[in-house]
């Protein structure tokens, strides 16, 4: 089994936090979505990004990755287990199933999703100056890409 290093694809450092993700997460898709980017490459590089993110995003996905990712380069001859490798390829359907979905968003509007996305429901209703200061960060973000 092939395990793709997500960190290299997101071009973030393995220590990198979740914001860092987030915010390179939304200005590589900007690239390779087909908004932007007609070329033949791009899908397999944004199902990639949708992939990485997918793991590296969730917590518990992200530990068992890096374990996985650890001992794969450690250069010793190593068996991954049934159930990692299973797990593995369950992660790589789920993220596949959101690429699709995200392939056929309009950028502006996958952009915006992502950015509620990051609050939460909770956040919504915890305040209006939690959520006016997430809303300009993350605008600010958006901006950044363009």
């Amino acid at each position: 089994m092939e395990l793709i290093n997500y960190y290299e694809i997101l071009k973030i450092e393995k220590s990198a936090d979740l914001d860092t993700i987030k915010k390179t997460f939304r200005r590589e898709i900007a690239l390779y979505h087909p908004d932007k980017n007609k070329s033949e490459g791009a899908k397999a590089n944004f199902n990639l990004l949708v992939e990485g993110f997918d793991i590296l995003s969730n917590s518990e996905k992200r530990l068992a990755y890096d374990e996985m990712l650890n001992i794969s380069s450690s250069n010793k001859p190593i068996i991954i287990e049934h159930k990692k490798q299973e797990q593995y390829k369950e992660w790589k359907k789920e993220a596949k199933k959101k690429s699709d979905t995200y392939w056929f968003t309009d950028l502006s509007d996958l952009l915006l999703l992502d950015l509620f996305l990051d609050f939460g429901l909770s956040s919504l209703f915890s305040g209006t100056e939690n959520l006016i200061d997430g809303l300009g960060d993350s605008l600010g973000d958006i901006f950044d890409i363009f």
